[in-house]
C-alpha cells in the first residue's frame, strides 16, 4: 500500500472514530502548515465518497506581524487549489494577552476556538476538525504526565469532544481524525499531491513548552525507544478504556447525589471512598464551570476536608468559583451569585406593631395581633408566633452583633448567638444578614430560625403576635 492510500485510509477511519456522518457539513481548522493541509487536502478526496461538505477556517493570530498576512495569503491559495470555501478571521492574540495577563499560548488557543466555533455556527457545521496527530498525541500524553496529571491527563485527546470554551458559553464539537496517522505520513502526503505547506516560523521557536517537546525531547527519546511515539499514543488509548469506566461510576453516583442544578446531597456521599468523591467533586466543579482548568488537587483535597467538616463552611476556587458546604447539601456558585435568602444589612430600625416594616430587596417584616390559631406549629420557617404582650415594647430589628446572646424556644440558659447559628447549620455567609427582632429584653426572633423561649406562646393567651418575614427567597 503506498504511503498516500495508507494516509488516506488511517483519515477514512479516523472519520468513522469521531462518529462523522456521511453528508456532514466540517469546517476544518486550517493553518496552511503541513498537518492541517494534509487533513484538508485529504478529506477533499474522501469528499465524493462520504459526501462531505468543506469550509476551511483560518485563523490569523497576528503574532508574527511580518508573517502573519503572508501565512494567510499562501493558506487561502491552498484552499482555493483544492476548490474549497475560505473563511479567514483575524484576532490580535498579543494584544489579548497582554490585556488578561495570560500567555500567547493560552490566548491563541482560546481565541483560535472562539473564532472556529464562530464559523460552525454560522455555516452549521457538525464541528471543527483539526489535524491532531499522533506525534501531537504523543506530546500531550508526555507532557501531562510530566507534569503529574492522572488518567484523565495520560488518556490525552480524542478523536471526539466537546470543547467548552472557558469564560463563554460556548460547546465546540472538536473532531480529530489523524490521531492515528504519524505527523510524516500528513508530510509525505503533501508532497505526493503536490501541495507546498506555509511554514510557521514561530513553530521553530523554543520559547513554547510543545516545541521544545517536538524539536529537543521526542528525536532524543525516539532515538533511545525506538517507537516510542507510538507507545505512548498506545498508552492515550487504553488510559482513555480505563478513564470511560471511572467515568461512568461517578457520572451515575454524581446524578444520585444530585438536588438540583447546583446543589448535591452531603449525606449521599458519606459512605464513598474520598477517591471516588474526589472524581465527583471534579466533575461537578467541571459541569458548574463548563471546563476544569486551573483546578489542581490542592483544591479537591480541601473540598474532600470541608465535607467531612463543620456546616456554614465555603472555599474559593479557580475561575470565580466557591464551594461551599450546608448542613444538608453542598455545591458551587459563582462569587457574584447570591445564594442568601435575606436583604442586605439593616441599619437598627424601629418595627412597626403592628404594621409592615420595609427592608432591601422587596423584603418586609408584617406584624399583627390575631386570634390564637389551633396549631401554633407553622410549616413556615418565616412565620412564628409569640406572646401577645410583646406589642407593648419597642420592638427593633437589626443583624447581629458580637456578643449576641440568646435563649432558644426550649432552653432554659441563654446561648451565644454564633454557637447557635453553627448548630443551627446556618451557612457562614449568610449569618450576618439574618434579620433578627430585638427588644429590651433581648433577642426575640432570629427570623427564620428560632423564637426566644421567654417569648413564647402561653396557654392563657387568647391572642398571639404573629411576625412574617415576607419576600425572602426559600432556603
Amino acid at each position: 500500500m503506498s504511503t498516500k492510500s495508507k494516509f488516506i485510509d488511517l483519515l477514512d477511519t479516523g472519520l468513522d472514530r469521531a462518529g462523522v456522518q456521511d453528508g456532514s457539513k466540517l469546517v476544518v481548522a486550517f493553518s496552511g502548515g503541513p498537518d492541517s493541509s494534509a487533513l484538508l487536502a485529504g478529506l477533499t478526496e474522501l469528499s465524493d465518497k462520504r459526501r462531505l461538505s468543506l469550509v476551511a477556517a483560518h485563523v490569523n493570530h497576528q503574532i508574527q506581524a511580518n508573517s502573519s498576512d503572508a501565512n494567510q495569503a499562501s493558506a487561502q491559495l491552498i484552499a482555493n487549489n483544492l476548490k474549497v470555501e475560505f473563511a479567514a478571521t483575524t484576532v490580535d492574540v498579543p494584544r489579548i494577552a497582554a490585556e488578561q495577563k495570560i500567555s500567547v499560548e493560552s490566548a491563541a488557543r482560546t481565541s483560535r476556538y472562539l473564532a472556529l466555533a464562530d464559523v460552525v455556527d454560522s455555516h452549521g457545521a457538525f464541528g471543527v476538525v483539526t489535524g491532531h496527530t499522533l506525534d501531537d498525541q504523543a506530546e500531550t500524553v508526555l507532557q501531562h504526565a510530566a507534569r503529574g496529571a492522572g488518567l484523565r491527563g495520560v488518556s490525552g485527546m480524542r478523536f471526539n469532544s466537546v470543547l467548552k470554551i472557558p469564560t463563554s458559553d460556548i460547546e465546540l464539537t472538536v473532531l480529530r481524525p489523524m490521531l492515528d496517522a504519524p505527523r510524516s505520513a500528513g508530510i509525505e502526503y503533501c508532497q505526493y499531491s503536490g501541495i507546498n505547506p506555509v511554514i510557521d516560523e514561530s513553530n521553530a521557536s523554543r520559547d513554547y513548552t510543545r516545541n521544545r517537546l517536538r524539536l529537543d525531547v521526542f528525536p532524543q527519546l525516539n532515538a533511545a525507544i525506538p517507537e516510542a511515539s507510538q507507545s505512548l499514543a498506545r498508552l492515550a488509548k487504553n488510559s482513555s478504556d480505563d478513564l470511560s469506566i471511572i467515568e461512568w461510576v461517578v457520572d451515575e453516583n454524581l446524578a444520585n447525589s444530585r438536588i438540583d442544578k447546583r446543589r448535591y446531597s452531603r449525606a449521599y456521599l458519606a459512605n464513598l471512598p474520598n477517591s471516588l468523591v474526589g472524581r465527583m467533586l471534579m466533575r461537578a466543579y467541571e459541569l458548574h464551570v463548563g471546563h476544569a482548568l486551573n483546578l489542581e488537587r490542592t483544591h479537591v483535597s480541601k473540598m474532600t476536608s470541608l465535607l467531612s467538616g463543620k456546616s456554614g463552611t465555603a472555599i474559593e476556587l479557580p475561575n470565580a468559583t466557591e464551594f461551599y458546604v450546608d448542613k444538608d447539601e453542598f455545591g458551587f456558585r459563582f462569587d457574584d451569585h447570591d445564594d442568601c435568602p435575606y436583604p442586605s444589612l439593616i441599619a437598627l430600625q424601629k418595627l412597626n406593631v403592628p404594621g409592615t416594616t420595609e427592608l432591601a430587596s422587596g423584603v418586609t417584616l408584617q406584624a399583627e395581633l390575631i386570634d390564637r390559631p389551633q396549631n401554633l406549629d407553622h410549616e413556615n420557617q418565616h412565620v412564628t408566633y409569640a406572646a401577645p404582650d410583646l406589642f407593648v415594647n419597642d420592638l427593633n430589628l437589626r443583624n447581629r452583633i458580637n456578643g449576641d446572646r440568646f435563649q432558644p424556644l426550649g432552653m432554659n440558659s441563654h446561648v451565644k448567638l454564633q454557637d447557635f447559628f453553627v448548630d443551627s447549620a446556618v451557612p457562614e455567609r449568610w449569618r450576618n444578614r439574618v434579620p433578627i427582632i430585638d427588644s429590651a429584653k433581648g433577642i426575640v426572633w432570629i427570623a427564620g430560625y428560632r423564637l426566644a423561649d421567654w417569648a413564647k406562646v402561653l396557654p392563657e393567651h387568647q391572642t398571639v403576635a404573629r411576625f412574617e418575614l415576607t419576600g425572602s427567597k426559600e432556603r
